[in-house]
């Protein structure tokens, strides 16, 4: 009998420890959601500039769900998250934000690019990354400037000597997987704006 009791007063303290520990996650999730989505979004606007520099404003188009899967065909790991519209002051289409999520070697990498009316990726801006420290983690300074201002005239490849044409991206020494994952990114992007987005939609 005395088992019984005991076993009944752990069930409850278990019972009562779970329930306050659900309520209270629950309440730090509803205190954080806002700022998390906040910060979120202003990490996106802040990607969207840096491709877009010369745009007043950005503006979510419907994604073409058949061109995006066509898009990713023979890459693994890559998704087109959306698209944008950039334009100027005057409302004026500059061009298109696509925003991309490529997996990395140590997770998903959210990057935008910004392609412009004719033709040249203005470069891209990582949002999220989280690679090898010292590896992977310098795509910032080694990828992304080797995308700058490059007019599209079909797909990157990752080399890993200098490069000797526009269409090459020299590798992350030691972490051709982020490398490629952000390039493969890129040729998705490029992919999705040639079959859709050129010429304005």
């Amino acid at each position: 009998m005395n088992d019984i009791k005991t076993m009944l007063k752990n069930a409850m303290i278990l019972f009562v420890i779970t329930l306050v520990a659900g309520v209270l996650l629950g309440f730090v999730y509803q205190v954080t959601k806002e700022p998390i989505a906040y910060q979120n979004e202003l990490a996106q606007t802040k990607a969207n500039q840096e491709v877009f520099a010369d745009a007043k404003s950005f503006e979510d188009i419907e994604l073409n769900e058949e061109e995006a899967l066509k898009a990713v065909e023979g890459y693994s790991k890559i998704e087109i998250v959306s698209v944008k519209k950039a334009m100027d002051e005057a409302g004026t289409l500059l061009g298109y934000v696509i925003q991309v999520s490529s997996g990395g070697y140590g997770d998903d990498i959210v990057f935008t690019m910004g392609i412009t009316n004719d033709g040249v990726l203005n470069g891209i801006s990582i949002i999220s990354i989280n690679e090898t420290p010292g590896l992977g983690m310098n795509a910032e300074k080694v990828l992304v400037p080797q995308f700058l201002s490059k007019t599209i005239l079909g797909s990157f490849d990752v080399v890993k000597t200098t490069p000797a044409s526009d269409s090459q991206i020299e590798a992350i020494s030691g972490a051709t997987i982020t490398s490629k994952a952000i390039t493969n990114g890129v040729n998705v992007g490029v992919t999705y704006w040639n079959n859709v987005l050129k010429g304005g939609q």
